[in-house]
């Protein structure tokens, strides 16, 4: 009965929470995510007994495998490329600035925190791309659920506090040092970013057919060369290669509706861990969890600000990189719009589809990179 309703809960509460969130039935910053993972960490420690853990974990990995593919399609690299123009530095120097952030915090905190590598690289995946990344990073570096669902929790809080000085603040604060956005640019129209995901009648049996068969293959491959499927870092990357050489097809990456079931999928997986998550444990071992996370962000923000105060960045384009990085897609148009800058709105949806294509990479080198420094 509870691997019925194991995934019964994994599969259908996704739809629920894209429609809250759709209609705008809740507050903005109560995500689809943030939903999912809420509702699935308050059912697996309220009514534990529904809980098959077996099943959870199976729903986890499945998710993430399928949702990948599909949220990658759309990246089509070449002509992002072109789209983000000038917000490329201003992007580039974020991702460093989560390096160096994550970095450091894995080095301030390697005696209290022993798996500091495995967060340093979640943390640098989730500061290039979003959720997404640190989820894929997690599986990859075989983090315990538990991480992955409290680094999230830890990014609800610090990261949903950023998000709305973004919105409200941040921008008049910039000025005091940075230069504004020079409204004379040239505009790139809106039309010319093709995420026909969001424009066309969305498929449901296409992009997730192929992302099954872009499953499959990165599951054989590495089985074919591990013997196993255990090495899940080569199985993310396999996932990630391949998934972003079809992206260059451009019948791929106009697949109608791939992003969007690629995020249900994504929902899927979050629902699953938190179902997954001891709560008990998290409150006994979050604390020093969620402080290296907090100063990795604030490490990570504040050497933002001074690269682009070197580079001379504008303001709009540095709040808008910052979204694209730190959260990926989904909070573009509402940064843009309440910055009044809807100029920035398909550049800065390009830079964020840029990340979730490289911080896997990044994340997962960061890793064992401060695995190595750390030994």
């Amino acid at each position: 009965m509870s691997v019925v309703a194991t995934a019964l809960l994994s599969l259908l509460f996704p739809f629920a929470a894209l429609y809250l969130e759709k209609k705008q039935l809740v507050p903005s910053f109560f995500s689809a995510v943030v939903q999912c993972y809420a509702f699935g960490i308050i059912i697996g420690n309220l009514l534990p007994d529904v809980v098959n853990e077996p099943m959870a974990e199976q729903l986890a990995g499945a998710g993430m495998i399928i949702a990948l593919p599909m949220l990658l399609f759309g990246a089509n690299i070449k002509a992002n490329w072109k789209l983000a123009g000038p917000g490329l530095v201003a992007f580039a120097l974020c991702a460093l600035a989560g390096l160096i952030g994550t970095g450091l915090a894995a080095y301030f905190f390697q005696e209290q925190q022993e798996d500091g590598w495995k967060i340093a690289g979640m943390l640098t995946g989730l500061y290039t791309g979003g959720t997404p990344n640190l989820q894929a990073i997690g599986l990859a570096v075989d983090a315990p659920s538990d991480y992955v669902v409290l680094l999230q929790a830890a990014d609800i809080v610090g990261g949903g506090v950023y998000l709305l000085l973004l919105m409200t603040v941040i921008q008049q604060f910039l000025g005091f040092f940075l230069p504004s956005f020079k409204r004379d640019v040239e505009e790139v129209e809106e039309a010319d970013f093709q995420d026909e995901g969001f424009n066309r009648k969305p498929s449901w049996f296409l992009p997730t057919g192929i992302s099954l068969i872009v499953g499959g293959l990165s599951v054989g491959l590495t089985i074919l060369l591990t013997g196993s499927m255990t090495n899940t870092t080569l199985l993310i990357l396999l996932l990630t290669t391949i998934s972003l050489v079809l992206s260059f097809s451009p019948k791929i990456s106009a697949l109608p509706g791939s992003f969007r079931q690629g995020e249900y999928f994504l929902l899927v997986f979050c629902v699953a861990l938190g179902l997954m998550a001891n709560f008990q444990k998290l409150l006994g071992s979050g604390l020093p969890l969620l402080t290296f996370s907090l100063v990795a962000l604030a490490i990570t923000i504040v050497l933002h600000w001074i690269f682009s105060w070197i580079f001379k960045i504008d303001r709009d384009t540095v709040i808008i990189s910052s979204t694209a990085a730190l959260y990926g897609p989904v909070f573009i148009a509402q940064v843009a719009t309440a910055i009044h800058n809807r100029r920035l709105l398909a550049p800065g949806i390009a830079l964020s589809l840029l990340g979730l294509a490289v911080g896997n990479y990044l994340g997962i080198g960061v890793a064992y990179l401060a695995k190595w420094l750390v030994q």
